[in-house]
């Protein structure tokens, strides 16, 4: 009887692994997790080739881990038991100071030879676009690097120094909004979400500030931070999902123009009057608030009309930030390369603009594996 107790604490563990595998086997594979608003794994492709250099059994490891049964939950068990046990982080997740969940970005975490691609490519399009248009490129810092007096301590995180040293030599002069700068002076407001890794509608506006002053604009509206309004104090998001576990909601607040907008979205697909998809508040991806989420092409009109036209290459950072800006402009384009299957050479041609805006997050830069392919002209 003594034994069986002995082995019992083994008996229940391998018990729950073959219920795991028992369930994996009859379950369904996910395409998309709505909490960590990622596409998942799916079953790799195997071959000779990929076995080798190691591919297939890198990808087979992420399909187990975003396939396993009831995964949310096991998350949240892994990070409450690595709490209990002093650790400062769980599953690439800072629990950093005043309830901030800061990801975990180190060097091995960044390909250099993708990241020199994409910042070489930047450098040629920027070249090109710069004969018909004035561009500007806003590299918007991780909230990791911002908001490093937040982690614990000794933790480590990635230089993101050393990338604006790298794409400051590629630029012209004057060409970087000195973004990071702006951030730092208002470090202490709220500007990043404590769940998600995105910045703040607040934080969006510093980053409009900073872009205006880089242009040499003149600020044209009221201070708009007293016009935000709070749509929701119960956004939990994508940083939250990798640990799954309590912690403080966000609020999300928006910024509607005093002019009545246009925004026709993909070429065409529908035409709305509104930054805004409110359906979104109701559901897990909150931050799709914003336009629905990301889209393709949008073409924005109803701002001053001055005969300028933004053309402005993003990524998700950029969602919130288009509000304040659409005022300023009378046509705005975005577009999201991530979604597209054309160069920017295309769009340059296509829409004419007088003014070009890159507006990208430095680690979403950095790790994107196609953007260097679409960029280059």
């Amino acid at each position: 009887m003594k034994r069986f107790f002995r082995l019992l604490p083994a008996l229940i563990f391998f018990m729950m692994i073959f219920s795991a595998m028992s369930v994996g086997i009859f379950q369904k594979d996910k395409t998309y997790s709505s909490a960590e608003n990622r596409i998942l794994q799916g079953f790799p492709k195997i071959s000779v080739k990929k076995v080798r250099n190691g591919t297939f059994q890198k990808k087979y490891e992420a399909y187990l881990s975003d396939q396993f049964p009831n995964r949310d939950l096991w998350v949240r068990f892994q990070t409450k038991a690595e709490r209990a046990f002093g650790k400062k982080e769980s599953n690439g997740v800072y629990f950093g100071k005043d309830g901030y969940l800061l990801e975990k970005y180190t060097k091995e975490d960044i390909d250099e030879k993708i990241a020199d691609k994409n910042i070489k490519a930047l450098g040629k399009l920027v070249k090109q676009a710069s004969k018909e248009a004035n561009v500007k490129v806003m590299m918007v810092p991780s909230k990791t690097y911002t908001l490093r007096n937040t982690l614990p301590a000794f933790a480590k995180t990635y230089d993101e120094n050393n990338f604006y040293r790298k794409l400051e030599k590629k630029l012209p002069e004057n060409v970087m909004v000195p973004v990071y700068e702006t951030l730092q002076k208002h470090r202490k407001e709220p500007i990043f979400y404590k769940t998600d890794h995105h910045w703040t509608t607040v934080g969006a506006w510093y980053g409009y500030v900073s872009y205006l002053e880089a242009c040499g604009k003149e600020m044209k509206k009221a201070e708009p931070k007293k016009k935000l309004k709070k749509v929701t104090d119960s956004f939990l998001g994508t940083t939250h999902a990798k640990v799954n576990m309590y912690s403080q909601k966000d609020e999300i607040s928006i910024y509607e123009p005093e002019e009545e907008m246009t925004v026709v979205y993909n070429l065409g697909e529908k035409t709305e009057h509104t930054f805004y998809q409110k359906k979104y508040l109701k559901k897990k991806d909150k931050y799709s608030v914003f336009f629905g989420g990301n889209q393709a092409v949008l073409e924005i009109s109803g701002g001053v009309k001055n005969k300028e036209t933004l053309l402005m290459i993003k990524d998700s950072f950029a969602n919130c930030f288009i509000p304040f800006l659409a005022e300023d402009y009378e046509n705005i384009v975005v577009a999201d390369m991530r979604h597209l299957n054309i160069g920017v050479d295309m769009l340059l041609r296509k829409y004419k603009p007088t003014d070009v805006l890159v507006l990208y997050n430095t680690i979403q830069f950095m790790q994107d594996k196609e953007l260097f392919m679409k960029v280059a002209l």
